[in-house]
């Protein structure tokens, strides 16, 4: 496995729990308000530290575990699959804000605007994390 496929796994896993976590605490926050939950601050603030910190441990473990591959060099293959994931996942990430913006239009809730988008974020990466690693499996 390649330095990028082994981080696209670690953060793709992180950022499958931290994003779910966060996500799911807006949802039982506005569960409990009875409408939707305003963008929180701290909870954005403590999702992104854990992980910044998540992710400079993972990768730490993943150079120490590697040292020769780490060196963040990339060939031909890495930049066709980077290139490939990204731009699919800005697909993801594009529809997700159009949605959002549709929603918008209609139902004129800013505070579920903010996390739509949010949503879209989260799930653009992770869909850029999960190509990453099927097009390093299929050897694209």
């Amino acid at each position: 496995m390649t330095f990028h496929e082994k981080s696209a796994w670690a953060m793709g896993v992180l950022l499958t729990l931290i994003g779910g976590w966060y996500l799911k605490t807006i949802w039982n926050v506005s569960i409990e308000l009875g409408e939707t939950a305003p963008p929180l601050l701290g909870l954005a603030a403590i999702a992104t530290i854990a992980l910044i910190i998540g992710a400079i441990i993972t990768h730490t473990l993943i150079g120490i575990s590697d040292p020769e591959g780490s060196d963040g060099s990339e060939d031909e293959r890495d930049k066709q699959v980077l290139r490939r994931s990204g731009n699919i996942a800005g697909y993801v990430l594009g529809f997700g804000c159009f949605a959002g913006l549709w929603h918008y239009v209609w139902q004129q809730d800013g505070n579920l605007l903010f996390h739509i988008i949010v949503g879209s974020l989260i799930a653009s990466q992770i869909a850029e994390y999960v190509l990453t690693i099927l097009f390093y499996r299929r050897g694209v």
